[in-house]
């Protein structure tokens, strides 16, 4: 009786970890890593090793990756781990696909892959960005596209003058999807990343507000407001994770009713 209700105690809080979707990984102001819930803009240390950087990415393993300012990657799931150099510098974001990370460098304007297997680069392009851009625009995010190898870039052209940019598979040359508005005055678009359903979220800089994007028009619906400030890179968690149970506003107090309940039987 008690395997019985223990059992159900766990898929209960499965579930409502589920519920709580998407969950991801956010550098925060003081460049540590938070794991996050979108909707409600609610949070947990997921680290306090101190890593600057503007790129997150993470693995289906839950691995995670950051480019340090010299461009040279690293795993900063635990204590820091080098990966290897990209030879390149003021790496907007990263991005998991296939044994490897996607990586666009605002210094040379060029989209590159990183093949964790052999340590290095393998591919690397210098691409177009759309005529309507000024030269000042940054490109903040990356994001892979699973479904059709596409890669979607974020760049911003100005404070809150921000655009939505599609990559086709084995061009380069970034098409304007269309301009991504959003409500956190006096800030920018800082990350976009897919969840492993396919859809499509930004994350702005300023004070952390969430948005659901939608690939095709770049229209944006928000999703969460928060206090937090100088949020510069996210990943969204490929698969759930335990540290979702203690993100969920009732995760430990269904635990805890559960223990109860079980001792009972």
């Amino acid at each position: 009786m008690r395997v019985l209700a223990a059992a159900g105690c766990i898929a209960l809080l499965v579930t409502s970890s589920l519920d709580a979707a998407p969950l991801g990984w956010v550098l925060n102001t003081n460049q540590t890593l938070d794991l996050v819930d979108l909707a409600a803009n609610t949070d947990a240390p997921a680290s306090t090793t101190f890593f600057p950087g503007d790129s997150l990415a993470a693995s289906p393993g839950g691995t995670l990756y950051v480019a340090d300012p010299a461009g040279n990657l690293w795993d900063v799931t635990g204590p820091p781990i080098p990966v290897g150099p990209t030879l390149r510098t003021q790496i907007a974001d990263l991005d998991w696909a296939a044994n490897g990370l996607w990586g666009y460098s605002n210094a040379s304007q060029e989209l590159f892959f990183f093949d964790v297997g052999s340590s290095s680069v393998t591919y690397a392009a210098a691409l177009t960005l759309p005529g309507s851009l000024s030269s000042s625009a940054v490109v903040s995010g990356v994001a892979h596209d699973a479904a059709t190898g596409d890669i979607y870039l974020s760049a911003w052209d100005g404070l809150n003058n921000d655009f939505l940019l599609r990559v086709a598979a084995a061009t380069t040359t970034a098409l304007l999807v269309g301009a991504m508005s959003h409500g956190d005055g006096f800030s920018y678009i800082a990350d976009i990343d897919f969840d492993s359903a396919g859809n499509l979220y930004a994350m702005t800089w300023f004070h952390r507000w969430f948005y659901a994007v939608s690939p095709t028009t770049a229209a944006t619906t928000f999703l969460s407001s928060g206090p937090h400030r100088d949020s510069t890179a996210m990943a969204l968690q490929p698969v759930p994770v335990p540290a979702a149970a203690w993100l969920l506003g009732g995760g430990l107090l269904v635990l805890g009713g559960c223990a109860r309940r079980a001792r009972a039987a």
